[in-house]
């Protein structure tokens, strides 16, 4: 990837995004460094360190972890033969080992093989040691702790000394009241002195230290005191000393765990760095980018540069296309859509998650070139299209089988006859020698060119023709037009020149323009009439669905009842045996008659076979359930003893299935699981009438947990089904995202959902949804 196309796509922004949730200087240099990767192996790698850190803090919230002091002179000092590190440098030493001890215990308090890749397996011991004898030894100033043991005695001799000292000066004042000026000793340089009037100088033996300013006081230390002083310094000192040597053989101490404290940086760094990445893909609400799919699926991606003014774009090339001619009017979005493609391109390839919807695909590239903006260059001495020419040329010298072009506004800035045949050619070079070119353009022959070839589409930045101004939105296999006359008018240009400009333009070239304009209404009209057949075929689906689960349910309902008959008629025979036989023991006590027996046992007979043709009819219809070993995805059963109706969403093995019942998810065994099969009857006819809910045009889940949220979506989107509302608005906000990223999901796999994106940044961008139905 060339530092030119880097700057075009402006990546360095988006790492500095990335970058600001970093905890240590470590993680920065291990994003600035990290690569951009082909490899699929590499790249599920990461995307699984970015799964599990953004599964933590989805269950537990986002962490609050320390920050990392820099020990980069740290380890400079410890790379030296006698290491001098003062108390501050081993006290941030042990603060980086502790951020440590807990940003690895985050990221591995669940197991996770693959995260010993990022984790290292975690901290030396002798790391721990380090920190908790530099814990122990140092107060939180860094200095060494006033109760250390080797230091305790000699602050009880300071202390012992100072107090004598004290007792001396206080004397001294109370017996020489006349000489002295003042009854408080003064300190100078470390050293206590008594304030002596000048006058009396003579008559006090001792050093002078110094005089005052007026000359009136004279600062002497008697002879006494010089030697009391001298033992308050001499103490002092030895705690110094003392002090020193345990900084020092903490600073050894530190020296030999050198190799395993570099060894931990670098695991610092990728653990940090992997946790801003989490972090920031937490924040944009990223999805990983599925690397299997055929085609290209880039489905409302937000622009991270943008926020919240972002308008989603999408953007689908199915196997085969191999360019994309994009046209439409100024301002309309082109060379942001190319660049977004670009951007989102190399973030694919440096983490594998990017703020789209679920379900977008893009391949991996080997390279990436971008020609976008002004090439002026004075100090070159370079024109506009020279500038463009230089960049093209040394594209077109690099390409490779798997590169990614991405040409803005190809072939402007010379005479038009002249760039469109440069242009097509430049085009058709790329074609052959890249996996895929993407070109904006306003040349009638790049769109002619694009409709003569099978692996490249014309696409169009849509415009609407009542507002005067482009939505943004991609219309593949359709040719955009400038809407020149149509901007220039919005802007306020005079309607004179307006009119000159129309006389100019001739007659066939507006005449071609209502045709493309009329064609586009037309599509538009398709399109809308496919969707609203889209809509149509879903509603029926889903009543017939409704229809075969009502049956269901009935006859679910009739094979319970008739177990429960079962039950009580056993319960029944049991009594009237047991009464039937009681009666024939006292008939044989009495007088017994052969007719009386024989009607006993008929009777005994008769409740028999009874019993066996009910048990009978409820085998037969438990037999209508199949229970099969296996469970393809998306497979409905029906769940539990209770049968109620499930989804197979996935296998999870060990005989095991996860299976969305309503709004839940539950995890299964596959004998639990029964597939219900048509029986060889008469059809079950259901008729019924729906409730009177009122479907919303918008509905409010702000406020809701996510439970109460797809709750409330479940019940509009019926009712809306059930009252004919083709569309309606979900305000969900901004938070977290967990709100917008569960009412995303289960409008992805709701049956009766044609679309959904955000709602356009004035009517509320990321904060709402529009639903289509």
């Amino acid at each position: 990837m060339t530092g030119k196309s880097l700057d075009d796509l402006e990546f360095a922004k988006v790492r500095a995004m990335i970058a600001s949730f970093r905890l240590s200087e470590e993680g920065g240099a291990f994003l600035a460094a990290l690569p951009f990767t082909t490899e699929q192996e590499e790249l599920l790698r990461r995307q699984g360190y970015i799964a599990h850190i953004l599964g933590l803090i989805e269950r537990d919230g986002v962490p609050s972890l320390p920050s990392f002091p820099s020990i980069a002179e740290v380890m400079e000092s410890l790379d030296e033969p006698n290491p001098a590190l003062e108390g501050p440098d081993l006290l941030d030493l042990a603060r980086y080992l502790q951020s440590s001890e807990e940003l690895l215990s985050y990221l591995l308090q669940e197991e996770d093989e693959s995260m010993n890749g990022l984790t290292g397996g975690g901290i030396d011991p002798d790391l721990i040691s380090l920190k908790e004898a530099i814990r122990s030894d140092l107060d939180e100033s860094g200095s060494v702790r006033e109760d250390h043991p080797r230091l305790e005695p000699l602050y009880r001799r300071l202390e012992q000394v100072r107090r004598k000292r004290a007792s001396y000066c206080s004397s001294f004042i109370d017996g020489n009241r006349s000489s002295v000026q003042s009854d408080v000793e003064a300190l100078r340089d470390g050293r206590l002195v008594i304030p002596i009037k000048d006058g009396h100088k003579h008559t006090i033996k001792g050093y002078i230290s110094s005089v005052s300013a007026s000359g009136q006081t004279v600062f002497m230390e008697p002879f006494a005191l010089v030697d009391l002083n001298n033992s308050v310094l001499l103490a002092n000192n030895a705690i110094l000393v003392e002090a020193a040597k345990i900084l020092h053989e903490l600073a050894l101490r530190a020296k030999q765990v050198a190799k395993p404290l570099r060894e931990l940086r670098t695991t610092i760094g990728k653990a940090d760095g992997w946790y801003s990445l989490s972090r920031w893909a937490h924040q944009e609400r990223c999805t990983p980018i599925r690397l299997d799919a055929d085609g290209i699926r880039l489905l409302d991606a937000r622009h991270p540069l943008l926020k919240n003014k972002a308008i989603p774009i999408t953007i689908i090339l199915e196997k085969g296309i191999s360019g994309v001619v994009l046209s439409g009017p100024n301002a309309g979005g082109k060379t942001v859509t190319v660049k977004t493609f670009g951007l989102f391109s190399l973030l694919n390839q440096y983490c594998g998650y990017l703020p789209v919807r679920e379900g977008s695909a893009l391949p991996l590239f080997d390279r990436i070139f971008t020609d976008i903006g002004d090439e002026q260059s004075i100090e070159k001495e370079l024109s506009t299209f020279s500038g463009h020419m230089s960049r093209l040329a040394e594209i077109l010298n690099h390409l490779t089988p798997n590169s990614l072009v991405i040409l803005d506004e190809l072939g402007s800035g010379t005479d038009p006859l002249e760039g469109s045949a440069l242009a097509q050619a430049i085009l058709s070079h790329s074609l052959s020698r890249s996996a895929l070119t993407l070109v904006t353009s306003h040349h009638g022959v790049l769109k002619e060119y694009a409709y003569s070839k099978r692996n490249i589409i014309n696409a169009a930045m849509e415009f609407d023709e009542v507002s005067g101004k482009p939505t943004f939105r991609i219309i593949p296999n359709v040719i955009g037009r400038s809407h020149a006359l149509a901007t220039a008018k919005a802007m306020g240009l005079p309607q004179e020149v307006l009119r000159e400009a129309e006389e100019l333009l001739g007659s066939d070239r507006i005449e071609l323009s209502s045709i493309l304009e009329r064609l586009e209404e037309e599509r538009k009209r398709v399109e809308e009439r496919s969707r609203a057949l889209k809509r149509s075929e879903e509603r029926w689906k889903e009543e017939n669905r409704k229809l075969e689960l009502k049956a269901l349910t009935l006859g679910q309902r009739e094979r319970l009842l008739r177990e429960e008959e079962l039950r009580t008629l056993v319960r029944f025979t049991k009594q009237a045996r047991q009464r039937l036989e009681s009666l024939v023991t006292e008939i044989r006590e009495g007088e017994l008659t052969g007719e009386k027996t024989k009607a006993v046992k008929t009777y005994l007979a008769e409740l028999d076979r009874r019993i066996e043709a009910e048990r009978t009819m409820v085998e037969e219809e438990e037999e209508d359930y199949d229970n099969p070993t296996t469970f393809e995805v998306g497979t409905e059963v029906l769940c539990g003893s209770s049968k109620r109706e499930g989804t197979i969403l996935a296998k999870q093995g060990g005989g095991r299935y996860l299976v969305s019942i309503g709004s839940m998810r539950m995890s299964l065994k596959d004998s639990d699981l029964f597939l219900p099969t048509k029986r060889a009857e008469p059809a079950v006819k259901v008729s019924y009438t729906a409730g009177a809910r009122r479907a919303k045009r918008e509905i409010d889940v702000r406020g809701f947990t996510l439970e109460e949220a797809l709750e409330a979506v479940e019940r509009n989107i019926e009712a809306a089904l059930l009252n004919d509302l083709s569309t309606f608005g979900i305000i969900h906000g901004y938070g977290d995202g967990i709100l917008s990223r569960g009412i995303a999901k289960l409008l992805e796999t709701h049956r009766s959902v044609v679309d959904f994106r955000f709602a356009l940044p004035e009517d509320g961008g990321m904060g709402k949804t529009y639903v289509f139905l």
